[in-house]
């Protein structure tokens, strides 16, 4: 096989289609265009995404094409120059990540991770990936602020100390429970596992037991109670996440939590169908190939880091 240095140009336009992207996910066929008109733009699109995944996970590499397939650049003063250029947008983005408030929270997860918190009372939290809380045992509450994300509580029972959760406008307040709650841009749910919670939403209250599960819209229009199986909560720990009548966007949503690179939904009435399944957090592609293969849809991979739906 040839090897291949891409030119400047080709990496300059690549590093723009790794931002553009971001921005605009629906222009992945025009960048389909461009990637397969020159073989140096197959190549400076690996190189920049190289970049990319080393700054975001240095340890990972076992996705990148072995270096018979794409050269690595030569330790030239020319290439390590290219090279730079490419890497331009890695910067703006890390610029981005370092005002993210979720870096910010007391605890916090990135991309494919979660984590285990034991509190000072003995209490256990474990956050979902992307997911951020903020952590104050200083009054008479034991006061967590979900942040963002999703995170599993199993608290220890203290009637002096109530343990309280703040996730946007909803308050869940319990005395000792086992209880999941997930936090987004859609709203707020709530499910338990063992105990009971009391949940206050803008004075309204609710009371859930073991098996229940309530979601909260975050535009007030809707207040929804229903039962979940105790053993389906918080199935994320495990590296598997059950869904029942969801949306095919509402799953892929959450396979981007735990997807190194970008999803793109290009078809909209595809991400409206409905599926009820269970998909490994793991494994996206995986995941992906089994959530679309029921509903007519099909995945194309374009990188390591860029996959579409449609």
């Amino acid at each position: 096989m040839h090897e291949l240095t891409p030119s400047r140009a080709s990496l300059e336009q690549a590093s723009d289609w790794l931002l553009d992207l971001q921005a605009e996910p629906a222009r992945f066929e025009e960048f389909d265009h461009w990637l397969n008109a020159k073989p140096e733009h197959l190549t400076a699109w690996a190189q920049v995404n190289r970049a990319w995944s080393a700054i975001e996970q240095p340890s990972t590499t076992a996705h990148w094409p072995a270096p018979a397939e794409i050269a690595p650049l030569k330790p030239s003063r020319r290439n390590r120059s290219m090279l730079a250029a490419a890497c331009v947008c890695v910067i703006a983005l890390g610029a981005a990540w370092l005002n993210n408030p979720d870096w910010q929270a007391d605890y916090h997860t990135g991309t494919g991770e979660t984590r285990v918190v034991q509190l000072a009372d003995g209490s256990q939290l474990t956050l979902a990936a992307q997911s951020a809380v903020d952590v104050d045992y200083s009054g008479n509450t034991r006061q967590i602020t979900l942040v963002s994300g999703e995170a599993l509580f199993d608290v220890v029972h203290d009637a002096r100390r109530p343990f309280q959760v703040d996730a946007d406008n909803v308050v869940i307040r319990v005395l000792g429970t086992s209880f999941d709650v997930a936090r987004s841009a859609a709203g707020v749910k709530v499910e338990v596992r063992e105990g009971a919670v009391g949940v206050n939403f803008n004075g309204t209250p609710y009371r859930l037991g073991a098996g229940q599960r309530l979601w909260l819209a975050a535009d007030h229009a809707n207040a929804e109670q229903s039962a979940v199986s105790p053993e389906e909560v918080a199935t994320w720990v495990s590296g598997q996440q059950f869904f029942e009548n969801a949306t095919v966007l509402e799953v892929v949503e959450q396979l981007r939590k735990y997807h190194r690179g970008w999803i793109v939904m290009g078809d909209d009435a595809l991400g409206q169908k409905r599926v009820t399944g269970l998909y490994d957090l793991r494994d996206t592609q995986r995941a992906l190939q089994a959530l679309a293969k029921p509903v007519g849809g099909q995945v194309e991979q374009y990188s390591p880091l860029l996959t579409v739906l449609k």
